[in-house]
């Protein structure tokens, strides 16, 4: 993948503008760099999408930078959300896509800092799913699903206050869709969109997305969060797909006055599932 090495690409200027600081981190959509934006003299992040070792033909090309646009397009729709990172565009450089967003300063993903310092409070852990219920339940009144919600896609960061995870951000639309559209996709090897262990099982069964399934998704973030694991974790992908389809969360220990959410965020069956509503109800009395 172009961007493995961290230091490839320090110093280049991408598009005329965006002079490339250093990484920030990297994932499976792509390496993420502090920019220097020359015109506006101000740092942003940009994000370089993700590509294979073997050469990509043109129509390949073409899907990705689709993708990228797409991305921004919807982020762009949640811009000024406090709790969305803003996007602010999408360029192509020597042919393929970087997608020029907001820099957090000091910011951590929610899975970075479950494993450095260890699993959260369940009231830390409801502050976090309120601020994500809320940029979700936003996009969904706009007709925009995330579809990717996890952990590592959740980006904490401090404020004026001091405390360094007062500010909660979710990130990272790259394979968001509005359920109508007939835009690219991001498929796994598998055929299937999301991440195994937190995607809903009717996403696993190849149903089409639904808010209800982003729900699901959050509930396995908190559940994560809390337990220090996700509720269908098991050895391979494979297992762990089986185990969201076929069987019950494993018991939350650790999760306290959020266990009621959690269970009611992980039912199988999308009607059943928890609303928007008693997700908010349930985590405001944590």
């Amino acid at each position: 993948m172009a961007g493995d090495t961290p230091d490839r690409g320090e110093g280049r200027t991408i598009n005329g503008r965006y002079r490339l600081l250093r990484s920030l981190g990297a994932g499976g959509m792509g390496r993420v760099w502090l920019a220097c934006d020359e015109e506006l003299a101000c740092e942003v992040a940009l994000k370089e999408i993700a590509l294979p070792d073997a050469p990509l033909d043109e129509g390949e090309t073409a899907q990705r930078i689709a993708r990228a646009r797409s991305e921004a397009r919807h982020a762009a729709r949640l811009r000024g959300h406090p709790h969305v990172a803003t996007v602010h565009d999408v360029v192509v450089h020597e042919g393929l896509p970087w997608i020029v967003m907001e820099y957090v300063p000091d910011a951590v993903d929610l899975q970075a800092v479950v494993r450095r310092s260890g699993p959260l409070s369940p009231a830390q852990a409801a502050r976090v799913g309120l601020a994500v219920l809320d940029a979700l339940t936003a996009g969904h009144r706009v007709g925009i699903l995330h579809r990717d919600v996890k952990p590592a896609n959740i980006l904490l960061a401090p404020d004026a206050s001091g405390d360094p995870y007062a500010r909660v951000l979710l990130t990272d639309y790259g394979i968001a869709l509005r359920p109508e559209s007939r835009e690219p996709r991001l498929t796994a090897t598998a055929g299937i969109l999301g991440t195994p262990g937190y995607l809903a099982p009717e996403r696993a069964r190849g149903e089409p997305p639904t808010p209800a399934a982003d729900l699901f998704s959050l509930g396995a973030t908190l559940y994560a969060a809390v337990e220090s694991r996700g509720p269908f974790d098991r050895h391979g992908e494979y297992a762990t797909l089986t185990a969201l389809l076929d069987e019950d969360p494993t018991p939350p220990v650790r999760a306290g006055e959020l266990t009621p959410v959690l269970l009611g965020l992980l039912v199988k069956d999308p009607v059943r599932r928890f609303s928007p509503e008693a997700v908010k109800r349930g985590l405001e009395r944590v």
